[in-house]
């Protein structure tokens, strides 16, 4: 099983809910590796890995900090494919509307 960086995984997917899928599976890999550094089951965060079935998923924080970055970096572009998927929809009210 060849080992990837998120960036080649990420570009395998082609589909937006192939890639919405994938964005979770990584989001939840790493909140689990952050919580068992938080946890005290492993003090450092050098490495994290995901492994999906098909590709083997690894890359390199410096520490909790880059790890809840990373996170939230991939919560913002699952967020972007989300809206792409099921578009996006506002409403705009005067104040007479709302009364």
């Amino acid at each position: 099983m060849p080992e990837v960086t998120l960036q080649v995984y990420l570009e395998s997917k082609k589909s937006l809910a192939d890639r919405i899928k994938a964005y979770n599976d990584l989001i939840t890999a790493m909140e689990n590796r952050a919580a068992e550094v938080a946890a005290g089951l492993n003090a450092s965060v050098d490495e994290y890995s995901m492994d999906d079935g098909q590709m083997k998923v690894r890359t390199k924080y410096r520490n909790i900090d880059d790890v809840i970055a990373g996170i939230l970096a991939l919560e913002r572009m699952k967020q972007i494919y989300i809206n792409r998927y099921n578009g996006r929809v506002f409403v705009l009210r005067d104040v007479k509307g709302l009364n």
